[in-house]
């Protein structure tokens, strides 16, 4: 495996900024806080993230303040990444993406070592054609919903907190993605240094299968 991995996350307009996921992850980025702190544990790996939109014209996110993308579309033309990670959030619906996010993602996706979303995040990726194939999960408030107009080649797992298929990570809604994310550091970076992460930012992770809204939602 190899100890550095570009991550790309991509923003569309009105998502959610917050999804808890690359808060985590971010402690494994070369610049984080941790490298200043004694006895901390090194990670298995590093990530080193691009928040890249179609354009560098601010995202309003569901939260309202502003946020600039890093980078866009026409500037990584022709660069792999790879760690791709779709957030959810009211924007995250195909009848809102334009068609150069549909082509973007598609790209990005054939040559990604991982591929990650968080609550609707995944109909994006279904949308795209990612998920045609695999087992996949979604913010359970609008699951039939989303089954409903997404391809049937999605086999759509309704009681999950998160599911994993080969290289793809699809997370159940917003704070699943926090639960997702722990287990994929762990993965990425070791035990040691994902559970000291889990610690300090104080998150009571929830196991894959542990999804009480399933059944609050008339799922299961």
């Amino acid at each position: 495996m190899s100890n550095k991995f570009d991550l790309i996350r991509l923003m569309i307009h009105v998502d959610t900024l917050r999804t808890g996921s690359l808060e985590m992850i971010h402690f494994a980025t070369p610049d984080s806080f941790i490298k200043t702190r004694p006895g901390w544990p090194t990670p298995d790996a590093q990530v080193v993230v691009d928040y890249v939109a179609e354009s560098r014209d601010p995202i309003t996110p569901s939260g309202g303040a502003q946020i600039l993308p890093s980078k866009s579309f026409s500037e990584v033309e022709g660069k792999q990444y790879d760690i791709l990670f779709v957030p959810g959030g009211p924007g995250a619906r195909p009848n809102l993406l334009s068609p150069a996010v549909v082509e973007f993602l598609k790209k990005q996706a054939v040559g990604a070592t991982y591929i990650l979303s968080v609550c609707s995040g995944s109909w994006i990726l279904a949308y795209a054609g990612i998920l045609d194939g695999k087992r996949a999960t979604t913010n359970k408030s609008s699951f039939k919903d989303c089954v409903a107009i997404t391809s049937k080649a999605v086999e759509w797992v309704a009681k999950a907190r998160w599911v994993v298929d080969g290289n793809i990570w699809t997370s159940s809604g917003v704070t699943a993605g926090a639960d997702m994310s722990y287990e994929f550091m762990k993965h990425l970076t070791g035990q040691e240094f994902a559970t000291k992460v889990k610690n300090i930012v104080e998150l009571h992770s929830l196991d894959q299968d542990d999804d009480e809204f399933a059944e609050i939602f008339g799922l299961v």
